[in-house]
């Protein structure tokens, strides 16, 4: 008995824009760079395998899952994980709450706090500068 299965692309749509992770005009997804990092996504420290890729047979999709398995434990092994490089910073007193950095990072590291003004995560701000670039009242710096 053959059994056949359809493979859809756009099943898990929901989710990939929860995680903003890429697709390509099939539905499916799209690593980071096909030679240099294969099972990565743009998004640091999300990764990928089997047949959300592209359909694959059964063996390159275990290869595969291996390989993200191995770049997950390059990150879960270390015992903290340092962040670096130009992030934004808030000036409290000229933030107006607006919400505009926060609809503009494509990082999501923008959020307003309980004080009533912009707070930036640094661990996700990769210093892209949109957020500056985009507030009415400059006070990112």
């Amino acid at each position: 008995m053959i059994l056949a299965t359809a493979i859809l692309p756009t099943e898990n749509k929901k989710l990939f824009e929860l995680f903003k992770v890429p697709v390509n005009k099939e539905g499916f997804l799209i690593e980071a760079h096909a030679k240099l990092r294969p099972v990565d996504f743009a998004s640091e420290g999300i990764f990928m395998a089997g047949l959300a890729h592209y359909p694959k047979p059964i063996d390159e999709s275990i290869t595969q899952a291996k390989a993200a398995v191995a770049r997950a434990m390059t990150i879960l092994s270390k015992e903290g994980i340092f962040v670096g490089g130009v992030v934004a910073s808030v000036n409290s007193d000229k933030c107006a709450a607006c919400l505009t950095c926060v609809r503009t990072c494509p990082y999501g590291a923008p959020s307003i706090g309980e004080e009533g003004y912009a707070i930036i995560d640094p661990a996700a701000c990769r210093g892209c500068g949109a957020c500056v670039a985009e507030c009415p009242g400059k006070p990112l710096l």
